[in-house]
């Protein structure tokens, strides 16, 4: 059994490895910088040039906040769907027979593609971002749910169902409550993929506020402030996913 005192050990050490991740990474980076500075700013640029445009011009800030509402709305109806439609093929094996090809391809399909499709349908709209977001996270939320319920072990199905009265209740417990961290997955890949939509929606639907900075900084060679820019996206994504998947290991403590 693992003491108190050897699991604190083992998340200092965990952290203690990620902390020297980061530290060569940003040596490596520094050392390429000092080489390649046209290519490259160094962090402290990019750190100065984040902290401004955050901070204290609001720029990023701002544009930040507005591709993220776009990203929020597109997430929550890829949950409000995606869920609902993985249980269908989940539970239903005709169901599954049908949509499982179309749901691999989809699934397999740069999403990048749809943008001019997407902009013959909603016009230069806010809609049609949050549909582009909707189709990087929907799909990913679809195939974790369905994995979940169909990998339900026949022995754990059989165990369960004679201790319950209605076996075919009994068994559809089970899947879901078996299912349960599957669709926390999904949920969580689903928060990146959100994000990666709303950037992607930013850069090739129409330069809003947020695309607009990303452009503007590469045609200039302000690398610093294009990497300020990804540094901002990389550091909301890894919020994103972190907060869903903090939430879901709550929901799974909560039902164990």
């Amino acid at each position: 059994m693992t003491g108190p005192g050897e699991v604190s050990f083992g998340r200092l050490r965990r952290w203690g490895l990620r902390l020297l991740a980061v530290v060569v990474a940003l040596g490596a980076w520094q050392a390429v910088a000092a080489t390649q500075s046209l290519l490259l700013a160094p962090p402290a640029s990019v750190v100065r040039v984040l902290v401004r445009d955050t901070l204290v011009t609001r720029v990023l800030l701002d544009a930040l906040l507005a591709a993220l509402r776009n990203a929020a709305v597109g997430y929550a109806l890829a949950l409000a769907v995606g869920v609902p439609v993985g249980v269908l093929v989940g539970l239903s094996p005709p169901v599954r027979h049908v949509l499982d090809p179309a749901l691999d391809g989809l699934y397999s399909t740069p999403m990048v593609a749809l943008a001019p499709l997407l902009v013959v349908w909603f016009g230069l709209s806010p809609v049609g971002k949050i549909a582009l977001v909707f189709a990087f996270a929907v799909f990913v939320v679809v195939i974790n749910t369905k994995a979940g319920l169909t990998d339900a072990p026949a022995g754990l199905l059989d165990a369960a169902a004679v201790y319950g009265a209605d076996t075919r209740l009994v068994r559809l417990r089970v899947r879901l409550r078996h299912a349960l961290p599957s669709v926390l997955t999904g949920a969580r890949l689903g928060a990146g993929r959100a994000v990666r939509g709303a950037v992607a929606a930013e850069l090739f639907l129409y330069a809003d506020a947020l695309g607009q900075y990303l452009i503007d900084s590469g045609a200039s060679f302000e690398v610093a402030r294009l990497l300020a820019g990804v540094v901002a996206l990389t550091l909301v994504g890894v919020l994103a996913v972190g907060s869903v998947g903090a939430v879901g290991r709550r929901v799974r403590r909560s039902s164990s």
